[in-house]
């Protein structure tokens, strides 16, 4: 019988954030070499964000705790895609700037503090209908055996009204 060492690991910088513990499992290695998303695209992820941003219900928006200067993933790792400024979110009082998943890992073990990014995902636009997964992630520091549980992501539809995106329903919510 093989033996598998759990632990739970309270971090002061993460306390009343979620849970990280080790296992004996390895990490996954990221994807590279995407494409840059359409003008479609990143007008979906941007009006998708300020829709959600503005309605306080993105899924673990509580992440970004009072940040006003906020990271948006660059990668889009289920489409195989990046994203570019126009995906950004114009909110007045708040700066959204683009980080890829790797720059944020390094500050994050450079730091030793939790970096908060909002992470965007496989969306699917079919005429005036549309699907994204949208949530707040987090790249902790790397220790070796580590394995992070988190975050929540939720699969928004959206419909498009006068050239706007307005949002329909949740379809989903996990939370890993």
């Amino acid at each position: 019988m093989r033996e598998l060492l759990l632990a739970i690991m309270v971090v002061p910088a993460l306390v009343g954030q979620p849970a990280v513990f080790v296992t004996g499992g390895k990490g996954v290695a990221a994807q590279s070499s995407a494409r840059l998303a359409t003008a479609d695209i990143e007008l979906l992820v941007k009006q998708a964000l300020e829709n959600r941003f503005d309605a306080r219900d993105l899924p673990d928006r509580n992440l970004l705790g009072t940040l006003t200067r906020i990271a948006v993933r660059e990668e889009m790792p289920g489409a195989r895609l990046r994203l570019g400024s126009g995906a950004l979110p114009q909110r007045e009082g708040y700066e959204f700037y683009i980080v890829s998943e790797a720059w944020a890992q390094a500050e994050a073990n450079r730091t030793g503090q939790a970096v908060p990014f909002i992470a965007v995902d496989q969306p699917v636009i079919t005429g005036d209908i549309a699907t994204i997964s949208l949530g707040v992630d987090l790249a902790v520091r790397q220790i070796p055996n580590r394995v992070k549980l988190c975050c929540c992501t939720g699969r928004g539809r959206f419909s498009r009204v006068n050239g706007q995106w307005a949002f329909v329903a949740w379809s989903g919510i996990i939370c890993a």
